[in-house]
Formats: C-alpha cells, structure tokens, sequence
C-alpha cells in the first residue's frame, strides 16, 4: 500500500508541478485549454443526456458507486491506525503474551550501551510469530578487539532475547564501526621524506 501511495503522491506533485509551470508561462493559454475541455466535456454530457437519458443516469450511479467503493476503501486504509508490531512469549505453562517489537529494541539498546568499549548503538528488530531477527549497528572505541567484541555483543543479543525475554532468535547481524581516534592520540607515521 505504501508504494501505491508513493506512485499516486507523485504522479500528482507531478501533474501539479507541469500545470502550474504552464501556467506561469502562459495564463491564457491554460485558462482557454481548461475553458476548451470543459466545454467540450459539457456539449458531450448534454447529448449523451438528450439521446439516451436512462444510460446517462446508469452511468452517473456506476461512477458514484465506483468511487465510492474505491476512493472510500483507500480512505479507510489510510485512516486506519497500524497496530504495531509484535512477538509473541509462550510461557513453559502455555500461556501467551505479546510484546511490541520497540520493547525489544529498548531492552537490547540498554544491555548492549552497558557493554565496555561501546559508544553508540541502534538496534533493528524484526518479528514474526515468536522469531526475531536482529541487526545492531555499534559504534566502539578505534582499539577495540572486532571479533571478541562482535563474540560478546552476540552473546548478550541471545541472553536478552532468550533467556530474558523468551523469545526465540533468528538471524543476527552486527554492524560495527569504529570511533575516529581522537587528534591528540595519533602518531605521526615516519616515512621517507618527498
């Protein structure tokens, strides 16, 4: 739905944009196209009208009721409010409980910034049934060890999410990135001289 929407919002800033820029060229040139086609438009419905009044009148209910059905339908589609997503906790006694996926994220963005040599970190959680997939974005310190830290970041991922939460993991991906060192603390590399 979303890239249904994206098309129509853009084919109308599209429509928008070439009608406006035709009319800052030339006014009355628009202005006699619009007063043209409308005309047109209105000696086509007053023959339709005078010739076959009972298909003219079948007509305007098949539009009416065709736009309503469809333009109201994509209305309501808008309008509706999204539940957000969800995972779903079994209990060892079988009862069920469902936790938004943002909580998720919250409890894994708190545990993770505890961890040693960790600046920043955004978590990115997907769920499905009592499945989630994770993906961290982590920003370290420029020293640090990338496999112990990648080992242990993981290690928490699965202790938070199993152990803790009772959900079952997925897929992890962790995305580190380091820190710039900082001016003060970087060594001039002595090299042959140009």
């Amino acid at each position: 739905m979303n890239v249904f929407n994206r098309i129509i919002v853009i084919l109308l800033i599209l429509f928008l944009l070439i009608g406006i820029l035709l009319f800052a060229w030339n006014p009355f040139w628009v202005l006699d196209m619009v007063q043209n086609a409308s005309q047109q438009a209105y000696t086509f419905l007053s023959e339709f009208y005078t010739t076959s009044p009972y298909l003219f009148r079948l007509g305007q209910i098949a539009l009416a009721i065709g736009a309503a059905l469809i333009l109201g339908t994509w209305l309501g589609l808008e309008i509706r409010r999204k539940k957000p997503p969800t995972v779903e906790v079994t209990t060892p006694e079988g009862q069920k409980a469902k936790i938004l996926v943002d909580s998720v994220a919250m409890r894994l963005a708190y545990h993770l910034d505890q961890l040693a040599d960790v600046i920043n970190v955004t978590p990115h959680v997907r769920g499905k049934g009592n499945v989630v997939h994770v993906t961290v974005d982590v920003e370290t310190t420029p020293d640090v060890d990338v496999p112990m830290k990648t080992a242990e970041i993981t290690h928490v991922i699965r202790e938070v999410v199993e152990e803790r939460m009772g959900l079952r993991l997925g897929r992890v991906e962790v995305h580190l990135k380091h820190a710039p060192y900082p001016e003060e603390d970087q060594v001039p590399v002595i090299g042959p001289a140009k």
